[in-house]
């Protein structure tokens, strides 16, 4: 009975350890298509002559539509028996609306930014209900004290693949100024081939059971009743507050640098893709510093540098000022990015995780919605600072910002045991050889994987039968 279960338990490692490197692959695809959308919806919107209203449109009613479909998601969930076949169907999906946009050059100019609007919106929704079904799944598979690891070093890996593809787009728009339609077909043609590419490799990894019972069922009123009290509650209405104010200016930032600096394709995309360029570099090293001292604090580092981003853009207008101002804000992007879908991780078990995460959507993305489309409003009536409105909606975003860490920053607690941060050697044994390019990120996670799951089965005896497998494997004629 011990071999069989230590054979199973080896079984099941494998599929972990390939699973843990398809997600690499298939994570670099979906995140060049994910980035494609990201920085180049808003610029198709303006070469169609999408007006500053328009634009708070197409930023904030797909924000909206996606909160309320996060409502159902848990619900729609639980007529599939596999969370990965749910994720694999509904990426597929998503690669087939990029269709539509591709399409809306030939449509007629009348109908051209709705029809954009539309395609978009639907876009989203689709996307969505991909994301907390991912999140849910890859968390029951990675190792809990290693996983802000994990996820730092597979975002930097999706970050540098589509800052690469991003700059080389960008540069290919800059010299087909008189061509540029073509341009965009061929952007968001490729983007939707490497979503189908990526639904397949989707399609191919571990798929690990949930079984949620109606004691883990809880609606979105009972959601709402108990965040008034409980420390998750606070960190919602925390991250919400932070997206609402965020979302007040990040759609105008295009806005002002192609309509007020007159900023080329190529100056737009340096700008754009250099927060995640010194970003990505850090990730590994706020992952690692999250499961060593806890989600939270690298949060509360992080918050305290992203109110200063949009003061930033006050100052100057100078394209390297500019572009010098991005490196504080990557630092800090990718660590709160990171850290706030960690401590969801950390909040919330296994079986209502699904639940938790997609109304922590719901709120975040209608906050996200109301703040894009007040900031839209707001900006054809506030005075002009030093000659611009949109100026004028950065400083309002700092304000918003500062409010929501001075209300909330003392209000939530850390969830798990970590250690307290001190600035002494031993403390950072750990951390600082993450930059190593010979360190790896599989190994050791396989090797972990039977902490996790509580398998009794001692580590060595596991890890000498899986490369006993594995060689096995590789004897095999037809083994792929």
């Amino acid at each position: 009975m011990l071999n069989r279960n230590t054979s199973q338990n080896c079984q099941q490692k494998i599929k972990v350890r390939k699973t843990l490197r398809t997600s690499f692959f298939e994570g670099t695809l979906s995140g060049i298509s994910t980035s494609t959308f990201e920085h180049f919806i808003r610029p198709l919107a303006l070469f169609i002559n999408a007006s500053i209203f328009q634009i708070g449109i197409l930023s904030s009613l797909p924000q909206l539509l996606v909160s309320l479909t996060q409502l159902w998601l848990p619900d729609i969930l639980l007529r599939f028996k596999s969370r990965r076949n749910f994720v694999s169907l509904f990426a597929l999906i998503q690669a087939f609306m990029i269709i539509p946009i591709v399409l809306v050059h030939f449509s007629p100019k009348t109908i051209q930014i709705p029809l954009l609007i539309a395609s978009y919106c639907v876009y989203m929704i689709i996307g969505s209900m991909t994301g907390p079904a991912w999140a849910s799944l890859m968390s029951d598979i990675v190792p809990r004290r290693i996983i802000g690891l994990y996820f730092g070093k597979r975002d930097r890996i999706i970050g540098i693949s589509s800052m690469a593809f991003i700059l080389l787009t960008g540069f290919l728009l800059q010299r087909l100024l008189e061509n540029v339609v073509w341009g965009f077909i061929g952007i968001f043609t490729f983007a939707c081939i490497l979503r189908v590419i990526s639904s397949g490799l989707l399609r191919t990894q571990y798929d690990v059971s949930l079984h949620v019972k109606s004691e883990h069922h809880f609606s979105f009123i009972q959601f709402l009743k108990r965040a008034k009290v409980g420390n998750f509650g606070n960190y919602v209405f925390f991250v919400s507050g932070m997206s609402f104010a965020v979302s007040f200016a990040s759609p105008y930032f295009t806005v002002y640098m192609f309509k007020s600096l007159h900023f080329g394709y190529l100056q737009y995309i340096i700008i754009s893709v250099s927060p995640l360029f010194f970003g990505l570099l850090f990730k590994p090293l706020w992952g690692r510093i999250g499961d060593r001292f806890g989600n939270l604090f690298v949060i509360r580092i992080c918050s305290i540098v992203i109110p200063l981003v949009p003061a930033a853009w006050l100052i100057s207008n100078n394209f390297y000022y500019l572009l010098i101002v991005q490196i504080p804000s990557g630092l800090a992007w990718s660590g709160f990015n990171l850290c706030t879908t960690n401590f969801i991780y950390d909040s919330a078990i296994r079986e209502k995780r699904v639940r938790c995460i997609s109304y922590f959507n719901t709120m975040t993305n209608l906050s996200a919605c109301i703040g894009a489309f007040l900031g839209g409003c707001v900006a054809y009536y506030v005075p002009p600072l030093c000659g611009e409105k949109l100026l004028t909606i950065f400083a309002i975003s700092f304000i918003l910002r500062g409010l929501s860490i001075l209300f909330f920053y003392k209000r939530i607690k850390e969830v798990r045991r970590v250690r307290p941060f001190r600035l002494e050697k031993d403390y950072f044994k750990d951390i600082i050889p993450i930059f190593r390019l010979n360190r790896g990120y599989i190994r050791p996670v396989s090797l972990d994987y039977y902490e996790y799951t509580g398998n009794p089965i001692q580590s060595t005896q596991a890890g000498q039968d899986v490369v006993q497998i594995q060689k096995k494997e590789r004897k095999k004629p037809n083994a792929k």
